[in-house]
């Protein structure tokens, strides 16, 4: 009895905390940075490391493009959905007619994220705040939605 209790638990925990994916590679759009391309990689059983590279927009200053790296922490919800929340920074960069401006932002975000049992999609939507520190220190709240294609 002991024995298979013990293998239940070891079981109950591996399933908890097991991975749905090595990595993930799609699209992402949201605020303040959309059109972006977007990738994310485990790391261990329950972290992760996403990157997205495109388009940047940020209220009174121009289009430009944004870098951002996020460390990401995934908790199992149930099959297939999971819940998850990170920190990370943005870099981008926005020009008008007179001068470039660089922007730099630490964030933090939470998110949910759903993995397709029979596809090698997933699909993710996340939200949280940013501090914006360059070209002037300011606050927004941002989020995006990102489809991917999950390679097992």
């Amino acid at each position: 009895m002991k024995t298979s209790f013990t293998v239940l638990i070891l079981f109950l925990t591996t399933s908890f905390f097991s991975q749905n994916y090595k990595m993930a590679m799609g699209f992402k759009g949201g605020y303040p940075g959309y059109g972006s391309l977007n990738a994310k990689k485990s790391i261990s059983k329950s972290d992760y490391i996403e990157a997205s590279i495109g388009g940047f927009g940020r209220y009174p200053y121009n289009i430009g493009f944004h870098v951002q790296l996020d460390y990401e922490r995934m908790q199992n919800l149930e099959e297939g959905f999971s819940f998850y929340y990170g920190l990370g920074a943005l870099l981008g960069m926005t020009s008008n007619s007179n001068a470039a401006f660089l922007h730099l932002a630490p964030k933090a975000l939470l998110g949910l994220e759903y993995n397709f049992e029979d596809l090698p999609l997933n699909i993710s939507i996340d939200t949280g705040p940013y501090l914006f520190v360059s070209p002037k220190i300011g606050f927004i709240w941002g989020g995006g939605l990102a489809l991917r294609y999950a390679i097992r």
